[in-house]
């Protein structure tokens, strides 16, 4: 009997379904049926047991009712069913028997979206096929001539962009050894010879939904990780990540001998531009200087905005030369640059203050990388604004 079917037997449509996910998941994937419990925060998530207070406890955000994981499922299925759907699947299909391959893409094709396959006769021929395409899922033999399953696997676990491509092996051995062997490799399940169609299609879906669950969930990670460390005005990477980026630069180029340079520049008069044309103008200002900055430097540089209308840049691999002929061009661009909202126009130049070490010697710190490029930067706004002033020894690391 299939994995969970006790459970779809008595239970109907969704609930069936959401049953038999969960029982898999929690059988093959602890950490998943771990992750899952989460849900129990959501309301609707935990079970009724019977006072109300505990039933509004556990329905309150946060609160800690007894876990239905038929509930977590069916919200997990519903939430995604609908893409799954939508979809198209490319699968591998390896065993060296060609009618064994077409009965597998045959129960396969049963399920909406796998409609694309590549087949491969041995393991070896099946890597490369991974490699060049990175299917969606890939079920595999383990038994054949020359490159088997567990060969097939090895190869698979040296490259680490195809781990989370489930492998699904198929396996006329009931030993048991063996199949602890065939997960040790990296495989996600097994379905033992002579399989039944039904068998392998709730596997196979399950693995697909998982992949489908982990690829968003990176990819909603990146996002996130992306607005944690961006400036939402500006686009620019925010204070947060620049501190720990200039840290991280002055500690490679202590170790690797490397020049690096920082440049601070600061809007002249902005505030007037708040006071005379509104803050939304202002808000254009920072749009535009950010866009300005961001395309006017290497893709291995950094510009953060530091603070209101300050911001910043961490030039690596520059010589003091190349840093100060780049921000130069920063400043001649940003002065003849016209922002524009609506039918009103204001121009805004801006003031740079610049630190370097050329690699030679201790470095500065961090710390000391930036009073030294905002005392330049004071300099600069002291003796006329819309220029750019290098640090040297001669000026007081404090401003006065």
């Amino acid at each position: 009997m299939l994995l969970g079917e006790r459970a779809a037997g008595r239970e109907s449509g969704g609930e069936a379904q959401a049953a038999a996910v969960t029982a898999y998941m929690c059988t093959y994937w602890p950490h998943m049926a771990q992750v899952a419990r989460q849900f129990a925060k959501l309301p609707g998530i935990c079970k009724k047991r019977g006072r109300a207070a505990e039933r509004q406890h556990a329905a309150a955000p946060g609160g800690r009712g007894q876990f239905d994981p038929k509930m977590a499922a069916a919200l997990v299925l519903a939430s995604h069913q609908a893409n799954m759907e939508a979809m198209p699947a490319l699968v591998l299909v390896v065993d060296d028997s060609p009618s064994i391959r077409a009965q597998i893409k045959s129960v396969l094709q049963q399920v909406e979206g796998f409609d694309e396959f590549i087949e491969a006769g041995d393991g070896l021929q099946a890597f490369k096929l991974m490699v060049d395409r990175h299917p969606d899922l890939v079920v595999c033999d383990l038994i054949m001539p020359v490159f088997d399953g567990l060969k097939f696997l090895a190869l698979r676990a040296t490259r680490p962009d195809l781990a989370n491509i489930p492998v699904i092996m198929l396996t006329a051995e009931g030993d048991a050894n063996r199949k602890v062997e065939v997960f040790d490799q990296g495989a996600s399940d097994y379905v033992t010879k002579p399989f039944n169609d039904r068998e392998l299609l709730a596997r196979v879906r399950v693995h697909y939904r998982l992949k489908v669950l982990q690829d968003e969930l990176r990819d909603a990670n990146k996002r996130l990780e992306s607005l944690a460390d961006t400036d939402g005005l500006t686009g620019l990477f925010n204070r947060r990540y620049f501190d720990s980026l200039l840290l991280r630069e002055v500690q490679r180029t202590a170790r690797y001998k490397s020049p690096l340079g920082l440049a601070l520049l600061d809007l002249d008069h902005f505030k007037n531009v708040n006071d005379s044309y509104g803050h939304l103008m202002g808000d254009q200002v920072l749009r535009n200087v950010g866009k300005i900055v961001s395309s006017g430097v290497r893709v291995t540089d950094s510009a953060a905005r530091y603070g209101g209308e300050e911001m910043a840049i961490v030039f690596t691999q520059t010589s003091p030369l190349g840093v100060s002929e780049v921000t130069e061009r920063l400043r001649l661009r940003l002065a003849e640059f016209t922002h524009v909202l609506g039918e009103r126009s204001v121009h805004c130049s801006a003031s740079f203050g610049i630190s370097v070490c050329d690699g030679r010697g201790a470095p500065p710190s961090a710390t000391e990388l930036v009073e030294r490029a905002d005392c330049a930067l004071y300099h600069a706004k002291r003796t006329g604004r819309n220029k750019v002033v290098v640090w040297t020894p001669e000026f007081d690391v404090t401003p006065p």
